[in-house]
């Protein structure tokens, strides 16, 4: 079955939208006080998933809440765990995390960052991790017994690396990188479903760019809560995945 997560309780504890999403997806990845987030959006969202049989994930991060965690940091490894061990209290009963921004692309591609999570994950108990079915972090996760849901954008556009034979999410700072119009989002995350495969950006030397077709492995997509189409994309992509597991 295809779940449908989101990143939300990083607006406070009861923005619409994201009170609203919370109807229509199944895992909710909740914002622990690192990038966002405090004790009360996460006592809000964690009641709401209750009465909606929504699954909770921490939603953890580099600690910088000035750049909403999106971008790398210069941090010793025992800082970043110290860091995450804070984020985690917030809900320590929680078994399923998703790492956030910077933090979730540099362990899709740094082995010695995504090794020192996996042994954090392990002190903690963790048995489940949303991350991209081909990243570094998937990969010590499945040698050290922790569960892979294995992850894909619903509008977030793709990078692939000719070299590394790995997909990417396309940097933020371009301006294709998000899918702004639902339908094409719809359609992005159907051919994911369906195909196995998503369109990427292959970029030149020479900075020239063309789509390539790339397989991709999901179990679950991702929405963001702030995206501008959010509300729309999860209740057309929530039927999507009804009609999916009944056909």
């Amino acid at each position: 079955m295809i779940t449908i997560n989101c990143d939300i309780g990083e607006r406070g504890p009861d923005h619409p939208v994201d009170v609203a999403l919370m109807g229509h997806i199944d895992i909710a990845n909740i914002a622990c006080g690192g990038h966002a987030g405090d004790r009360a959006s996460v006592e809000a969202f964690r009641h709401l998933a209750m009465e909606n049989n929504v699954a909770v994930a921490g939603h953890l991060s580099y600690p910088d809440r000035e750049n909403f965690g999106r971008y790398s940091m210069d941090i010793g490894m025992g800082d970043l765990l110290a860091s995450l061990d804070e984020q985690y209290q917030m809900m320590p009963d929680i078994k399923m995390i998703k790492f956030h921004g910077a933090l979730y692309n540099d362990s899709c591609a740094d082995p010695a960052l995504s090794k020192g999570l996996v042994a954090w994950l392990q002190k903690n108990g963790i048995t489940r991790i949303i991350t991209p079915a081909d990243s570094e972090l998937a990969r010590h996760c499945g040698e050290s017994g922790i569960r892979v849901l294995a992850e894909a954008f619903a509008e977030r556009r793709y990078d692939y690396s000719v070299e590394t034979g790995r997909l990417s999410l396309v940097n933020r700072r371009k301006p294709y990188a998000c899918i702004h119009d639902c339908d094409k989002a719809v359609a992005h995350t159907t051919q994911i479903l369906t195909n196995k495969s998503v369109d990427a950006v292959v970029e030149s030397p020479d900075g020239s760019t063309r789509i390539q077709t790339v397989p991709i492995s999901a179990d679950t997509v991702c929405i963001h809560s702030d995206s501008d189409i959010a509300l729309e994309l999860a209740e057309k992509l929530a039927a999507l995945c009804r009609e999916k597991d009944a056909g």
